[in-house]
């Protein structure tokens, strides 16, 4: 973003605070050096070379970027877009990216992902019975099952039952043996350049292995490609389309069919990235409409669709403040009617496993695909 617009935007604000009504760090700490309002004064400090404190920097590093806040302000500033610009200027400063950002960085392009994963270990989640028969790169398609690092390595389950209801369904793609991060991670820390170096690597990657359409299991994936790369990828051209949009087509197409599941209902979570983040798209209506079809009764939360919370672990928050990740996922978690939370973001699911472990609350928490790999007849 422009600086002099950025000023221009933060002089807008006329202070209503209505913001602070849907921040998630500020309702869980009561700090007005995190809330939006209390940041975006934090940046103009930050545009206009002023000093900032350590407790102004950590108010920067500690919002999810859940943009809850700019689908209230009055006055229309992009408050989640400035805050992640002032991480941008602040990156190559001593009130730059946290150690553990720093940390995670370079895991992401030594080991090719965010998790500190090894990378030989990437594939344990493919099913046994498909071992023999996948030949990966190999494979004649331009569609690729790209799975990401939280599937790969954290919430297993997610890559399993994904790529299981694809070859059931006898749907046409393929996966990679040695798949890289999508670098979002990167991005969201305000590490700019090597963003965009890691994003042409994996551009050049995926180019190499004749991909032009991406499926993803990830909300965090599904941004990078959608929102990003076409920002800062010369010549970008492949399409995404989130797992549970292919399932719907799928289904609507006559070449997937469901049975009812019986005696089962729980809460579901719009993950930020799976509408109010994405450009040009919403994943709202399908998720719900796949529920009803296998008879699970759905409840919501609160506030729901483009209001729902952040899960807490946003832009990497919990490598600054698990303490505030806890908080604010378990707020969420608080608030069910039920005993059961459903994601369709494998870092929603991880986190929400992190509270719910944390707290012993006792929840289920579950990704999507599991369900309707249950319900495949």
């Amino acid at each position: 973003m422009n600086e002099d617009k950025i000023l221009d935007q933060i002089n807008t604000c006329i202070d209503c605070k209505s913001c602070l009504e849907v921040c998630d760090t500020y309702q869980a700490t009561g700090n007005e050096l995190q809330s939006p309002n209390g940041r975006l004064k934090i940046a103009e400090k930050v545009f206009t070379n002023q000093k900032i404190s350590e407790e102004e920097r950590f108010g920067i590093y500690t919002c999810t970027l859940c943009s809850l806040c700019d689908t209230v302000c009055s006055q229309e500033i992009p408050i989640s877009k400035i805050i992640h610009t002032t991480k941008i200027r602040l990156s190559n400063t001593e009130m730059g990216p946290y150690e553990i950002h720093n940390k995670i960085s370079e895991g992401i392009i030594e080991k090719d992902n965010s998790v500190n994963g090894k990378p030989e270990e990437r594939l344990d989640w493919l099913p046994e019975k498909y071992k023999d028969s996948e030949i990966f790169e190999n494979r004649e398609s331009d569609t690729l099952l790209f799975l990401g690092c939280m599937s790969s390595f954290k919430v297993k389950e997610s890559a399993s039952a994904s790529y299981q209801v694809l070859r059931k369904a006898d749907y046409d793609f393929k996966i990679l043996k040695n798949e890289p991060c999508c670098g979002e991670y990167l991005y969201s820390a305000g590490k700019l350049e090597e963003a965009k170096k890691y994003f042409k690597k994996t551009y050049e990657i995926l180019k190499q292995n004749g991909i032009k359409k991406i499926i993803v299991t990830c909300a965090g994936c599904l941004y990078a490609f959608n929102n990003i790369y076409s920002k800062y990828v010369e010549g970008y051209d492949i399409e995404v389309r989130h797992i549970i949009q292919i399932i719907y087509d799928l289904i609507k197409d006559g070449k997937i069919s469901l049975k009812k599941l019986d005696d089962l209902e729980f809460t579901y979570h719009d993950a930020c990235r799976m509408g109010r983040k994405i450009n040009g798209m919403n994943i709202y209506n399908e998720p719900r409409e796949l529920f009803s079809l296998i008879g699970i009764n759905i409840h919501e939360l609160p506030n729901n669709r483009e209001k729902t919370p952040c899960c807490g672990a946003g832009s990497g928050i919990r490598g600054v403040d698990k303490d505030l990740c806890i908080d604010i996922g378990s707020t969420i978690l608080e608030n069910l009617e039920t005993d059961s939370i459903v994601s369709s973001c494998p870092l929603c699911i991880f986190n929400f496993r992190y509270v719910n472990y944390k707290n012993q609350m006792e929840k289920s928490i579950k990704y999507i695909t599991d369900y309707i790999l249950d319900a495949m007849e």
